[in-house]
């Protein structure tokens, strides 16, 4: 065997290796797909792929560099077990490099859809703590785009995202500034369009599409790239905005729900959402009174956050600092008289962090003893003094 053969075969087979985690983003995406049917239930019949199988079926597409562009058909299968198999690749696309923007952003999309119509509680869990890791990972900050807000209709941010590709296929095939700048208008055009979650994910989705089939070391994909951003962003925090609540999808069939809400997802969510926007975010949410009527996990998240971070500042408005007296209160009350043991353990944790002094009892005479001497008149003093000024 001569030496450039040898070598020749060394190529491929590290060429092969270095693209198998690539090459587990596609397996991934085809499977959560065949998983997920738009009834909102599991399948227990698809197509699934094994992430090795996969790329050797894919080999010549992948050495090319365009993901998922020739996939071979595979005969359709009973699915024994879907829940744990949609865990199982949620967790292997976790796994994967999100700094590479194909894969990163494409895990936004698969996380944030989760969290908002996966039918199993588990799966959306999952979710919210990787769309904590991707939001830390894009520096996100600012709040999430009101839900409320009037968006563009379906069937415009369906044109849009037609022009979207078309634009993308002429600038591909074509040589020349025209096609280009046409390009960059349609990705900034989009950008700018008030996308509610459902049409953002759909477009998240196009986009997505467009940046796995493209070589990554094509430079005719970088007006994609702003947009890829700005959607992953936007998506991202509506999806957790969402699962605060956790409520039951419109297009859900009835009987397939196993339990909406349910409390872990709605702690997950607290925990991401305080996660990415701190202690403005931690106001939010105890503005909404998670005291009242609302289950121990999500109220055990909220105390978890208050122990980290310390009690908000005052929300505005004339009745903010009364607002924060109260919350103080609630807390305090949470802590020696919650019938849940974890939660008041919870509560007395967060009292550490309000006392100022780190203190640490998990013995409500302390607590008492606490705020009948300190803790009742420090927070209503600086109620008065906010009053004040």
């Amino acid at each position: 065997m001569n030496v450039r053969h040898s070598l020749a075969r060394v190529a491929s087979a590290l060429a092969l290796a270095a693209l198998a985690s690539c090459a587990s983003l596609g397996a991934s995406v085809d499977n959560l797909e065949a998983l997920h049917p738009s009834d909102g239930r599991h399948a227990y019949l698809g197509t699934i792929h094994g992430h090795f199988s996969w790329t050797m079926r894919n080999a010549s597409a992948l050495l090319l560099g365009r993901f998922g562009k020739a996939v071979r058909s595979v005969s359709a299968a009973p699915i024994e077990d879907p829940v744990q198999l949609c865990v199982d690749e949620l967790n292997a696309l976790a796994s994967l490099d999100g700094d590479d923007l194909p894969t990163g952003s494409t895990q936004v999309e698969w996380f944030a859809r989760t969290a908002a119509y996966d039918p199993w509680c588990l799966s959306r869990e999952i979710a919210l703590v990787e769309l904590a890791r991707a939001g830390a990972r894009l520096a996100v900050r600012e709040h999430a785009p009101d839900l409320k807000l009037a968006s563009v209709s379906e069937a415009e941010a369906s044109a849009a995202l037609a022009a979207l590709v078309a634009a993308a296929k002429s600038a591909f095939e074509r040589q020349g500034d025209e096609p280009r700048a046409a390009f960059v208008h349609e990705c900034e055009r989009m950008e700018a369009l008030p996308l509610d979650f459902a049409s953002g994910l759909r477009v998240l989705r196009g986009v997505n599409a467009l940046l796995r089939a493209a070589s990554r070391r094509d430079s005719r994909v970088a007006p994609l790239r702003p947009l890829a951003l700005a959607l992953q962003r936007r998506v991202l925090l509506q999806a957790i905005e969402l699962a605060l609540m956790d409520g039951v999808p419109e297009f859900v069939v009835v009987g397939s729900d196993p339990g909406w809400p349910n409390e872990r997802v709605q702690a997950a969510a607290v925990r991401a959402a305080v996660a990415l926007g701190g202690r403005a975010k931690l106001g939010e949410i105890l503005a909404r009174n998670p005291f009242a009527g609302l289950g121990g996990e999500r109220l055990v998240a909220a105390l978890e956050c208050v122990a980290a971070l310390g009690l908000p500042e005052a929300p505005a408005g004339e009745h903010g600092p009364r607002q924060r007296a109260l919350w103080a209160e609630t807390i305090y009350m949470t802590a020696v008289e919650h019938p849940q043991g974890r939660v008041r353990l919870a509560a007395m944790a967060a009292l550490g962090t309000m006392s100022g002094r780190g203190l640490v009892s998990l013995q409500e005479v302390e607590w008492q003893r606490w705020w009948q001497t300190e803790g009742a008149a420090a927070f209503r003093a600086s109620d008065q003094r906010a009053g004040d000024s």
